[in-house]
């Protein structure tokens, strides 16, 4: 019993400090399909059990009509024939009943894990994808690449000297600045065209069915646009200064994967960085 109480309290301090949002979602759902299952089941034992009974009363009845039985015995017969008719036809509809209400139930449960589905792929802060759903759109579109040879291009972009913006402005006003950043890279993308945040201030965009210039070319728009944009405080209307991003630019290559295009993108983030930052590097492997 001391064993038994120990294992659930280990398993409630699993779920609250060391589970994911996802694992405990999955917990839920199991419970819930497991009360479905539990619900039905109970039915069709109730429901066996009320044919079983039928069929032993249909027996005694057909026992009961012989050569001697007057009329008025047989229609009393007759009648209980049709109550028990009357009873295998209501356990049927209840049983059916039951059966639609789990279905709808089932149903129900389908869309709570699309949706939970929908949001493990999201970051929280920015409300754009997160770096699960960056790597699964990733692996997607280098297959459409393969598969129909169109151009794939990736770009990195990085917050110069966030640490700063930290330091200085406070964690809800660096909070702001991603979220700004976030929205402004989304409002400038399109079609198949994916944003995502893979890291604390940094972003990935990913360009399906887009040449490797006009990858750049987007890139350099951001980054001017980002160099021009004045990030003010939204009470005091005060500046937070230039702020800027570097950013990474690589289109993919027939035969190599995710891991070996990301790397490349990033080593271009890099020479942005350590180049004076503010800029747009690009990378194109030597074939």
């Amino acid at each position: 019993s001391g064993n038994s109480l120990n294992s659930t309290k280990h398993r409630q301090l699993f779920t609250q400090y060391i589970a994911s949002p996802e694992q405990a979602v999955v917990n839920v759902v199991r419970k819930e399909l497991s009360k479905l299952i539990s619900g039905v089941t109970d039915s069709i034992q109730t429901t066996r059990q009320q044919f079983t009974d039928s069929e032993h009363n249909l027996d005694q009845i057909s026992a009961a009509f012989h050569p001697t039985t007057s009329v008025t015995d047989d229609q009393d017969l007759i009648n209980l024939i049709r109550n028990e008719i009357k009873s295998l036809e209501a356990s049927s509809d209840c049983f059916k009943e039951q059966l639609l209400k789990a279905s709808l139930e089932i149903e129900t449960l389908k869309s709570k894990m699309a949706h939970y589905r929908e949001e493990s792929l999201k970051d929280p802060l920015t409300q754009i994808t997160n770096r699960r759903g960056f790597d699964e759109r990733l692996k997607v579109a280098i297959d459409d690449a393969v598969n129909d040879g169109s151009p794939l291009c990736l770009i990195m972009a990085d917050i110069d000297h966030f640490k700063k913006v930290n330091d200085t402005h406070g964690h809800l006003m660096g909070d702001n600045v991603i979220r700004l950043v976030a929205a402004t890279i989304k409002k400038s993308i399109k079609g198949r065209d994916l944003v995502a945040r893979i890291g604390g201030e940094e972003f990935a965009i990913l360009l399906p069915e887009t040449p490797y210039e006009g990858a750049m070319k987007l890139a350099e728009n951001l980054r001017s646009e980002f160099e021009n944009f004045d990030f003010l405080k939204k009470k005091v209307g005060d500046s937070l200064g230039n702020i800027t991003l570097s950013f990474g630019v690589s289109i993919f290559q027939p035969k190599e994967n995710a891991d070996t295009f990301i790397n490349r993108t990033d080593e271009a983030l890099y020479q942005s960085k350590n180049t004076g930052r503010n800029k747009v590097s690009g990378l194109i492997p030597r074939i």
